[in-house]
């Protein structure tokens, strides 16, 4: 893992490279050979046990892939750690300790996202930015399923998800602005 970031980083060096961790669902690792053995059946997986919540979770997982962040950061620096489907302020706060206890955040520079995913974020986001956090990406798909209820797994309801549907666009218009004034980068990420 820490080859493959390290060839990203270089690459796009001095520039930043943003890695957003990893954001299995349940039903995405039963898929992969052997997945069954270790992953539960989950009812719908789209609001299920995945991204920060997991990696709180399953601190020692979570901790291998922070050690090849840390890796590649001994030589790169410019390579940087985005959180996903980041719920609350206690789930944020519980995996800043271990992003802490990595030692990722002892470099100044280091730039520590959460991904705006759940309509949540824009509450808690002064929060976030209390605890370290220095941007929000905005995951235009998972946003809008849970903005509009409409699984975009879903085939029956394809013509429901809409990026450009007016709740969408008011959310990214009370987010975006609350960012900034935060001192926050913002990106957006999905087809949106």
């Amino acid at each position: 893992m820490a080859e493959g970031l390290r060839l990203f980083a270089s690459a796009f060096a001095p520039r930043p490279v943003i890695y957003r961790t990893t954001d299995f669902k349940t039903n995405e690792f039963r898929g992969l050979a052997g997945g069954e053995r270790f992953e539960k059946q989950e009812a719908n997986p789209m609001i299920g046990y995945r991204g920060c919540f997991r990696n709180v979770a399953e601190p020692d997982l979570f901790a291998l892939e922070l050690e090849a962040i840390a890796r590649v950061r001994e030589e790169l620096s410019n390579l940087h750690v985005m959180i996903p489907f980041v719920r609350t302020r206690a789930e944020f706060a519980a995996c800043r300790k271990l992003i802490d206890a990595s030692g990722l955040t002892a470099a100044p520079d280091l730039q520590l996202w959460v991904m705006a995913e759940v309509p949540s974020v824009v509450y808690w986001i002064p929060e976030y930015a209390k605890l370290g956090a220095t941007g929000v990406s905005i995951g235009s798909n998972d946003l809008t399923q849970l903005l509009l209820g409409a699984d975009r797994d879903n085939e029956v309801l394809a013509e429901t998800f809409d990026e450009r549907d007016p709740a969408v666009k008011a959310y990214l218009s009370e987010l975006i602005p609350r960012a900034r004034e935060l001192g926050l980068r913002t990106s957006i990420c999905g087809q949106g």
